[in-house]
């Protein structure tokens, strides 16, 4: 719609005679770098698109007026890009051989107006397109299977070594022949192919080291090119492999413990919402929190008993390096057979190995989501929540805490390493006619598979006596009793106990920690430490694969009519294999012969359930005395190697920290195996599911060109069918087991649907002179929901409430219900003009706006039950929100993109001291609404979407020289909705600012030096609640800074 972005991606290979020349129906033009369009994504992915066997470089002698190299080579072929698409469609192109100004394709992407990117480790990784995620990815035309979006459809690139593109496409408005295109949009990855390259031999390569000023890593990356043209036949293959060490460090509330809503009244017959004196209140059972006022305590001292706070389980901060290992190939060859026949292969080849190593720390309540601080600093919103319980309803005065002031609970270091392996390989055979003729055709098959496994192993120490876990603290197994930690702190939540006061002020943009010496001196002595809990979870194994066939034909009947017709049958499958390990405790000591299976082992866990035990005593009476699963250890224990060391944490206030080094844990079974022998694989049937979806479409499009009232006007309309064959197998939740392990698996149910669309498109394009452009487009557009959607189901969570010394229960205290198979796929109606103004060769002004009517989406729904039992298989009648994807009603999306490239030797007017300069920048306006309002009674946006996003670039370009910076603005956007189950509790994200840079200097035309830094300003993210000052937590990223040499012969 808008100008495309100057971004431009690595390439390894030569730079490309970009040059235009006819794509399908004989009506459109594309550049060379492969077609742009959805017809020639079809029908024709070859550069030269009609005429195979022209060579590159014969083309590039035709016009060699026009080849530019660098960055405003790369403007310029982006804007001829957009100038000659069939639909409404911006582009990012590689500037030259291994010239990146963005890290990632991602962060190309997020120059590109209607792009919005959220960041892994700092890195750009997941996109969503005008405000949604379910955006659709092709390889060079077709359907693309990635290893991160196995069980999605939103596209996450941070797999995939952008080294290896010669640019994307991103296609906002379809087209009949785009047969998988996603509700706002379709990016389109184009590799290299070799009659891209000129006749002979081609080689290229670059080598780079990347520094991150936190990390303090030297890290290589690598990527090269060997290529081939002959007259008739080419061959190449391109290569890339880095091994990066990324910081993504945290502080502030536990994200993924969520939070809960208290308020100061006692809980009485007349008044069953006040909940002061119930178990999670504000610490009836210990020690009172404070003044009595009427019929409550007021806690913050404004004089009455009337208000509501939220109430995060603990706060955490964490130091993780993210370490990621990637290779990647392409590998393409093409034969010209005949005239008439040319033949396109492609294999295209990635694998990543991440190891996420977290050292940190967190503050926990003793009691879950119990109230148990008093504010040191709060202020009234303005706002009232409205709580029901018993018939009885009751408006509470709604106030953010800024100052935490608690007596200790709970204060733990911890270690965690997610391994994540992944790898995907997808390939591509074409046959194409052409004759030169008015009938062309072509048949196209697709294979691709891929897999991606995650192993995650944690381990905890506290300085703590223990005294909350087991009475006195002693442990007991069968060599005898064993205190946990003798001279440890006492968590002093107990009443009458001393107080240790501990504060977290969030007052400033990071919190502050302040707690009392007598930990503060603990935590300097590695014997202060005692191993508490270990446990592996939450890991999986996913597989898929997809398989395509596709044909198309086209004929054109006279040089302004032609017709585009096809048909293409797909199918996917996908198999999610969701586990935690347990190990078997006390074989042979035990209720059960081979041992109690346990997933958290851990001092706080006694082994004293009636499915199976383990202990002294008769079970059932007062003399049994149950074992403690988890073993003791001090950290300065040999066992551990002297693995356990000293971190500075990102929190202020924090000492030195003694934390197992992460990195031990690499092979997560062994880890957890060198302690607790035995581990197996328990199956979470609530996020297991297998999925097979088959797909059989079909399309016609009139394609014409002519003049209307003596304008020209060009474009398409045609309908697409498409019949969709979901098989959706879920795991049936059995019933509840012991010791954290995953509920049995009860069964599968298997659920068949089919359902058909009928999608038109429409693009027009009025040329009202050679350089002013008006589009016009209309479609309907369909895209599957993200698999698990219909597959997941309920997934109960607990925790473990420790109030009772001796006699913890896990207590379940939410959920999620991951799947519905009944849910309806994503369907939206699109609207949208533009109006383009060509400048010169690489200069372009444009202005669009674009609306959305989304008829059916998929939102975060809450489901409030009282059903569920805990963890041992009592039904207590907690009451719990289940979160769950619900069926939305149907919302709106609608902005304006407007876009501004310059490159200032267009204008003859500019100074020749200026020429050498140009700009990039865009714009994008794209309010929306959900339909939810949040507790400041706003309306809610379209989660992941943000307002207004912003880019500025500018650039300098001589024959030697090259420079670049850019800006990226977003607004906020949402996060997540109704966090911890707290309805229009929603979680926003503030505006972030990141500014790149990159410089090069081409000594001779095959040796290029560069230098380039990204977030140069130390950009972090930061997250609130509904309101600014109710702070959540912050993802601190680093500066990364990356230095290389490019040679080409």
């Amino acid at each position: 719609m808008v100008a495309a972005s100057v971004t431009a991606l690595v390439s390894s290979g030569t730079a490309l005679a970009q040059q235009t020349s006819t794509t399908q129906g004989v009506l459109q033009n594309a550049p060379t770098d492969q077609a742009a369009s959805p017809s020639a994504a079809a029908a024709d992915q070859t550069s030269e698109a009609q005429n195979p066997t022209t060579p590159a470089s014969d083309a590039a002698a035709e016009t060699q007026d026009i080849v530019v190299t660098g960055i405003r080579g790369s403007q310029q072929r982006a804007v001829n890009l957009k100038r000659d698409a069939a639909s409404v469609t911006d582009s990012i192109s590689a500037e030259d051989i291994g010239k990146l100004p963005d890290v990632t394709i991602s962060d190309s992407l997020q120059r590109i107006p209607g792009v919005q990117i959220r960041r892994d480790a700092g890195e750009g990784a997941a996109i969503n397109i005008r405000g949604l995620p379910q955006v659709t990815t092709l390889l060079n035309g077709e359907a693309y299977l990635g290893a991160q979006s196995i069980t999605t459809i939103q596209p996450n690139f941070n797999d995939i070594p952008s080294q290896l593109f010669a640019g994307a496409d991103v296609i906002k408005s379809s087209t009949a022949d785009l047969l998988n295109a996603g509700i706002t949009g379709t990016v389109n990855l184009r590799t290299r192919r070799p009659f891209d390259l000129k006749k002979g031999f081609t080689v290229a390569a670059a080598a780079e080291g990347a520094y991150g000023d936190k990390t303090k890593e030297f890290d290589p990356n690598l990527n090269g090119l060997f290529g081939f043209r002959g007259d008739k036949f080419g061959f190449l293959v391109s290569g890339a492999y880095s091994n990066l060490h990324l910081s993504n460090s945290h502080n502030g509330i536990q994200e993924s413990y969520g939070a809960a809503l208290h308020n100061e009244q006692f809980n009485t017959a007349a008044n069953p919402t006040g909940d002061v004196n119930l178990s999670n209140g504000f610490s009836p059972a210990n020690r009172p929190k404070g003044t009595i006022v009427g019929t409550g305590r007021d806690v913050n001292g404004d004089g009455d008993a009337n208000d509501a706070f939220i109430v995060p389980q603990g706060f955490t901060a964490w130091d993780k390096v993210n370490q990621r290992e990637r290779i990647g190939i392409n590998a393409s060859a093409q034969w010209e057979i005949s005239d008439a026949l040319t033949l396109n292969a492609d294999a295209f080849f990635t694998r990543q190995n991440e190891n996420d190593r977290t050292a940190g720390i967190q503050m926990q309540n003793v009691n879950w989501q119990a109230g148990e601080f008093v504010p040191g600093q709060s202020r009234n919103t303005g706002s009232t929540v409205s709580l029901s319980n018993g018939g009885v309803t009751r408006d509470y005065d709604l106030n953010t805490t800024q100052v935490y002031n608690y007596d200790l609970g709970n204060f733990d270091s911890y270690a965690q390493n997610d391994k994540f392996k992944s790898q995907s390989q997808n390939y591509n055979a074409e046959l194409k006619y052409d004759n030169g003729g008015r009938f062309k055709a072509s048949l196209r098959g697709v294979y691709g598979k891929a897999y991606s496994n995650y192993d995650q192993s944690y381990l905890q120490f506290s300085p703590s006596n223990g005294a909350q876990w087991q009475p006195g603290g002693i442990g007991h197994y069968p060599t005898g009793d064993v205190a946990f930690n003798s001279g440890g702190y006492a968590v002093n939540t107990i009443a009458g106990s001393a107080s240790l006061p501990a504060t977290v002020d969030f007052t400033g943009n990071q919190p502050v920690f302040t707690l009392p010496s007598q930990l503060t001196t603990a935590l300097g002595n590695i014997d202060s430490y005692t191993m508490k809990t270990t446990s592996s979870e939450g890991n999986y194994r996913r597989k898929g694969d997809l398989k395509i066939i596709r044909g198309d034909v086209s004929y054109e009947a006279n040089d302004n009519v032609s017709l585009s017709a096809g048909g293409r049958y797909s199918e996917r499958s996908v198999d999610d294999f969701e586990f935690d390990r347990a190990a078997p405790l006390y074989a042979g000591q035990a209720s059960q012969p081979g041992g109690c299976l346990v997933k958290w082992k851990a001092f706080d866990v006694p082994l004293n359930d009636a499915s199976c035990y383990a202990g002294t005593g008769t079970f059932g009476t007062a003399s049994f005395r149950p074992y403690t699963s988890g073993v003791v250890r001090k950290a300065s224990d040999p066992i551990f190697n002297g693995q356990v060391k000293q971190f500075n944490l990102p929190g202020a206030g924090l000492p030195p920290i003694y934390v197992l080094d992460p990195k031990v844990m690499d092979n997560a079974l062994a880890f957890q195996n060198s302690f607790y022998p035995g581990n197996v694989e328990i199956q979470n049937p609530g996020a297991s599911f297998n999925v097979g979806v088959k797909q059989i479409s079909g399309y016609a499009q009139l394609n014409v060109k002519g003049d209307v009232f003596g304008i020209p006007v060009s474009g398409n309309a045609g309908l697409k069918v498409i019949n969709t064959k979901l098989d959706i197998t879920q795991f049936v939740t059995g019933s509840p087991r012991p010791y954290g392990v995953a509920n049995t698996v009860n069964g599968t149910v298997e659920t068949k649907r089919s359902f058909t669309d009928f999608l038109p498109a429409f693009n027009l394009a009025f040329n009202f002179a050679d350089n002013l452009k008006l589009r016009l487009a209309y479609s309907k557009t369909m895209t599957l929901l993200d698999l698990n959607q219909w597959g997941g189901g309920l997934n109960p969570n607990y925790a473990i409430d420790t109030s009772n010394p001796g006699s913890p229960v896990f207590r379940v205290t939410g959920g999620s219900s991951n799947g519905n198979p009944q849910l309806d796929p994503w369907r939206a109606t699109n609207v949208e003009g533009s109006l383009e103004y060509y400048i010169g060769r690489s200069s372009l002004l444009s202005v669009g706006a674009f609306y959305i009517d989304v008829a059916s989406f998929i939102q975060s729904g809450n489901i409030v039950r009282t059903d569920l039992p805990d963890n041992d298989g009592v039904v207590r009648n907690r009451t719990v929100s289940i979160s769950t994807p619900v069926q939305g009603d149907g919302g709106t999306l609608k902005g304006v993109e407007a876009g501004a490239k310059l490159s200032f030797n267009d204008f003859g007017f500019i100074p020749t001291v200026l020429s050498n300069f140009g700009i990039d920048a865009n714009i994008t306006y794209s309010p929306s609404d959900s339909g939810a309002v949040d507790l400041k009674g706003d309306s809610i946006p379209f989660q992941d979407n943000s307002k207004i996003q912003t880019n500025l670039a500018g650039f300098y370009q001589d024959n030697h020289f090259q420079a670049r910076v850019a800006w990226n603005y977003r607004s906020k956007r949402a996060v997540q909705q109704d966090f911890g189950g707290i309805q229009g509790l929603e979680l926003y994200q503030q505006p972030t600012n990141y500014i790149d840079a990159s410089i090069s200097y081409d000594f001779t035309p095959n040796l290029t030096l560069y230098a380039q830094g990204s977030n140069l300003t130390g950009e972090y993210e930061k997250y609130y609640l509904t309101f600014p000052d109710e702070k959540a937590y912050n993802n601190i990223y680093e500066r990364r800074f990356m230095a290389g040499a490019r040679f080409k012969f």
